[in-house]
């Protein structure tokens, strides 16, 4: 065997073994739970809208012990200060073991309270188009961890800007 056919039959194995590899990780990465967290209207009124965290999975693979984190100081600023001390209590254990989901399917979302948010300052848990960001971590069924960061925007989300129910003034 000559020198040139072991160099090019090596050469074809290091191809190959990379290939795999990459094809492995392409199907890992597109074969996943991808959880995501936003804050929505449950109901709405012309003064005041009931809030509701969403946490959905929109990647084909099932996602289990999904968990949130905040920042304390993070969430203490988004809040009013008046704010009913119950009402803080049941949106503070969200970002609590208490409040992990433990298993997500892919398509699925579930929901918690999150709070009131009113077009004045008067009865309100949050401050108006706060933003915060949240750490979101999960696993898939093989164990796989996940982490990432999801901002959220306290905002009537009939326009993402506040222009369908802010008032000028």
């Amino acid at each position: 065997m000559d020198v040139g056919s072991l160099s090019l039959s090596i050469s074809a194995l290091i191809v190959s073994v990379l290939s795999f590899y990459f094809s492995i990780k392409s199907w890992r990465e597109s074969n996943r739970p991808i959880i995501t967290a936003r804050v929505v209207n449950e109901s709405g009124g012309n003064s005041m809208a009931a809030l509701k965290l969403l946490v959905q999975n929109t990647g084909n693979r099932p996602a289990k012990n999904v968990a949130l984190s905040v920042e304390t100081i993070d969430l203490a600023t988004a809040l009013v200060p008046t704010i009913n001390p119950v009402v803080k209590k049941y949106i503070e254990q969200i970002f609590t073991d208490r409040g992990v989901i433990p298993i997500l399917e892919n398509g699925q979302s579930v929901s918690n309270g999150f709070g009131f948010l009113q077009r004045g300052d008067n009865q309100t848990d949050w401050k108006r188009l706060s933003r915060f960001n949240i750490e979101i971590s999960y696993q898939d069924l093989d164990g796989r961890k996940y982490k990432h960061s999801n901002p959220l925007l306290i905002a009537d989300d009939r326009g993402f800007a506040g222009s369908w129910s802010e008032s000028n003034g």
